[in-house]
């Protein structure tokens, strides 16, 4: 456990230097709501309420065997669907911006033919499959806050690509769906 810890502070740190590095500045209060909420409710916080759940807590009983297996499949399956997800979008970044000079165009392969943010699809197996594996339906039930804030980033994102994607709008006439196929 102190592993994933350690690894996971170290994706935080990660994923900070790319958000502040090249925007040359710490005033970006989206930023740190990324920071503060996707990675320290999910990545940090998943697994903190997990531990603290199934050694302390004890709010319910924990899942059997078999739920829990079914979990560590739920958070294979999302690292496997975020991995489609980068190989199909060679413009995916940590922050959304035109990219201009690499003649950005719309994704629209693979995984992106079925919903239009598969990356963000991935986190709420991830998450509830984490929470699940690590034995705790009270993480599990936590993971809807990063799941949250996840959708929240989604829809701006959405606008901006909107406005500044061109293509984007009648790809997301062909791709109706965001997230889940069939459904939103």
């Amino acid at each position: 456990m102190f592993h994933i810890a350690i690894r996971l502070l170290i994706d935080t740190a990660l994923v900070a230097v790319m958000l502040f590095v090249p925007a040359t500045t710490f005033a970006w209060p989206r930023a740190w709501a990324l920071l503060a909420g996707v990675l320290a409710t999910g990545f940090l916080g998943v697994p903190a309420v997990a531990s603290l759940d199934r050694a302390h807590w004890h709010l319910r009983s924990a899942p059997t065997h078999s739920v829990g297996v079914i979990g560590l499949a739920l958070f294979i399956l999302g690292w496997a669907l975020k991995s489609l997800a980068l190989h199909a979008n060679a413009f995916a970044v940590a922050v959304v911006r035109p990219q201009p000079e690499r003649r950005q165009i719309v994704a629209d392969t693979g995984v992106y033919r079925v919903v239009r943010h598969p990356f963000y699809a991935a986190d709420p197996l991830i998450f509830v499959g984490l929470a699940i594996w690590l034995e705790s339906y009270a993480a599990a039930a936590m993971s809807t806050l990063p799941v949250a804030f996840m959708v929240g980033r989604l829809l701006l994102e959405e606008r901006f690509l909107l406005r500044e994607l061109p293509g984007y709008a009648a790809y997301a006439k062909r791709v109706p769906f965001r997230l889940i196929p069939r459904v939103w």
